[in-house]
C-alpha cells in the first residue's frame, strides 16, 4: 500500500536514518536474510504473464540481461563479523531461464506454481531472481518471474521490470563483489558496529519493556515455533484464486459505499477471512497490510513497514466506513509515532538462527491468524510487455511451506490487489487445514465473500 501521506514516514521514523542510500543492508533487508536461513525458507514473488505468441529466445534473453543492469542486478556478501550488517554487490549476472516445451492446456496453468517453488532463489549465492517459460496449448506461452524477497518488494521490482523494459540502464553503484575477510572490510565492518551501539542499547531498553508486556504471549507462540523447515518434507500446495474485476465498477460500488476502492478489497478480505475462520476471539479480523516509504533513489529491497487493523466482518459487509476510519487512524499514527517492530531493529544483526525461529510467530502475530492484504494500486503499462505485449496476469507471493508448518501457523491467507488499466486483479492464496487445502474449496469461499461484499468477477 502507498498512499500519499505515506511519504511522510520517511520523516517520521519512517527509516529516514537508515534510507538504504548506501551499499549497507537496512535493518529490515538483513532481518528478511536472518528469517531466510533460520528457517530454511522465505517468500518470492512471483509474476505471471500470458503471451498470444510463442516468445523467441533472443527476447527473453535481453529481458533478462536488462534485468540484470536494474536494480536486481545485485547479491548480499555477508559482513566478515558475526554481528556485522551485511552489503549489498553488483552481479550483472542474467538470471537463468527455464524452459517447460511441452504445451500445457490454459486451465491447468496454476499447477506451475507447484513447479515453481522448487526453482531457487537466493539472495546470497544466487540466482537472486529467474525466469521461467511454459508453453501452451494453441501456441501462446506464460513468462513467469521469480525475484526473492531479499532483493525486492513489490514496488521495487514493479520499477526494476519496467526500466527494464524500457531499456533504463541505471547505475546504482552497487561495488563488486570483494574478498570477505579482507583487513579493509574487517575494520570498517568493526567501525560501523561501533557507530551502531547506542542504537542497539536503545533497542535492548524497547526490548525489555516489551517483554514485561508480552511476555506470557512469547512463551505460548515459542513452545508451537520449535522446529524450523524440514528438508525431508515435500512442499504443500498452497492453493491460489484470481479474481478479476472490472476497474470502474468497483470503483461505482465502492463510491456508493462511501469508501474508497482500497477499503471495499480490505471489506472483501476481512468477509473472506471470516468465512474461513480467521478470527481472533472477539470475532475480528487481523489485516496486515504493508505500506511503502520508498523514495526514487532507494536502494532498499524492503522500503516497508506495516500497520494492522482489526476489521469487524459484519460491520465490513453493512458499513465499511468504519473500516475506513480505522486505516486512516493507523496509517496516521503510523507517520506520527512509528511501529512497534521497529525500534527493535538494531538488534537484528545479533539475532542467532535459533531465536528468529522463536520469534516468529510472534513477529508475524501469528497467534491471531494475520490476514496479509497487499494494495499495489496501478502498475507501469510498461510491465505489460517484458518480451513484446503479453497481459500482466498475476502478482503474488510465493513460499515453500510443508504441511506440517502450515498446521502449525494455523494455515495463511494473503490478499494482493493491483490494477492493469480497467481491470482490477485480486490474488487470493490461502491454506486452512482440513478446511481449504484445495483451489476449489479456496474459490467457493472466494466467491462468497465477493457475493458479501456486493462484487461481481471472474473466478479462476
Amino acid at each position: 500500500m502507498s498512499p500519499s501521506s505515506a511519504n511522510k514516514l520517511r520523516g517520521r521514523g519512517g527509516g529516514a536514518s537508515d534510507p538504504g542510500a548506501d551499499d549497507v543492508l537496512c535493518y529490515m533487508d538483513q532481518g528478511s536474510f536472518v528469517g531466510l536461513r533460520a528457517l530454511g525458507r522465505g517468500p518470492a514473488l512471483h509474476f505471471t504473464w500470458l503471451c498470444p505468441h510463442a516468445i523467441d529466445e533472443a527476447a527473453v534473453r535481453q529481458f533478462s540481461e536488462r534485468l540484470a543492469l536494474g536494480l536486481l542486478g545485485r547479491l548480499l556478501q555477508r559482513s566478515p563479523l558475526p554481528w556485522g550488517r551485511h552489503r549489498w554487490v553488483a552481479n550483472p549476472l542474467p538470471g537463468p531461464v527455464t524452459w517447460f516445451r511441452d504445451p500445457l492446456p490454459n486451465e491447468c496453468l496454476p499447477k506451475l506454481r507447484r513447479v515453481l517453488v522448487d526453482l531457487p532463489v537466493d539472495p546470497e549465492h544466487g540466482p537472486g531472481w529467474r525466469l521461467a517459460v511454459q508453453a501452451l496449448e494453441g501456441g501462446g506461452c506464460a513468462l513467469t518471474m521469480l525475484v526473492s524477497h531479499t532483493i525486492a518488494d513489490m514496488q521495487a521490482a514493479n520499477r526494476a521490470i519496467a526500466d527494464a523494459v524500457a531499456g533504463r540502464r541505471l547505475d546504482h553503484g552497487f561495488p563488486a563483489p570483494s574478498w570477505r575477510w579482507s583487513p579493509v572490510m574487517l575494520v570498517r565492518d568493526s567501525v560501523e558496529s561501533l557507530r551502531a551501539l547506542p542504537g542497539v542499547w536503545r533497542a535492548l531498553v524497547a526490548l525489555v519493556r516489551r517483554s514485561r508486556k508480552g511476555r506470557a504471549g512469547l512463551s505460548r507462540s515459542s513452545s508451537r515455533a520449535r522446529s524450523s523447515h524440514d528438508h525431508f518434507e515435500p512442499a504443500a500446495d498452497v492453493p491460489l484464486v484470481q479474481v478479476v474485476l472490472d476497474a470502474g465498477a468497483c470503483q461505482q460500488h465502492a463510491s456508493d459505499l462511501g469508501v474508497a476502492s482500497n477499503t471495499l478489497i480490505m471489506a472483501f478480505a476481512a468477509r473472506l477471512a471470516f468465512r474461513m475462520g480467521r478470527v481472533d476471539a472477539s470475532g475480528r479480523v487481523k489485516l496486515v497490510l504493508p505500506v511503502s516509504d520508498r523514495h526514487s533513489n532507494d536502494r532498499r529491497g524492503n522500503a516497508l513497514r506495516s500497520i494492522t487493523v482489526m476489521a469487524d466482518p459484519d460491520a465490513c459487509r453493512n458499513y465499511p466506513r468504519a473500516l475506513q476510519r480505522d486505516l486512516k487512524a493507523a496509517l496516521a499514527s503510523l507517520i506520527r509515532h512509528g511501529d512497534d517492530l521497529s525500534p527493535l531493529f538494531p538488534l537484528i544483526p545479533y539475532v542467532p538462527p535459533w531465536l528468529a525461529r522463536r520469534l516468529e510467530r510472534e513477529a508475524l502475530g501469528a497467534a491471531d491468524l494475520p490476514v496479509g492484504c497487499s494494495l499495489v494500486g496501478e502498475v507501469p503499462l510498461d510491465m505489460n510487455r517484458p518480451c513484446g505485449e503479453a497481459l500482466l496476469l498475476q502478482m503474488s507471493t510465493l513460499e515453500r511451506h510443508t504441511a506440517s508448518e502450515l498446521e502449525r501457523l494455523g494455515g495463511v491467507l494473503f490478499i494482493l490487489s493491483h490494477r492493469v488499466g480497467e481491470r482490477l486483479f485480486v490474488t487470493v492464496s490461502g491454506y486452512v487445514p482440513d478446511l481449504a487445502t484445495t483451489r476449489a474449496e479456496l474459490a467457493s469461499f472466494v466467491r462468497d465473500a465477493l457475493a458479501d461484499m456486493g462484487l461481481c468477477g471472474t473466478v479462476s
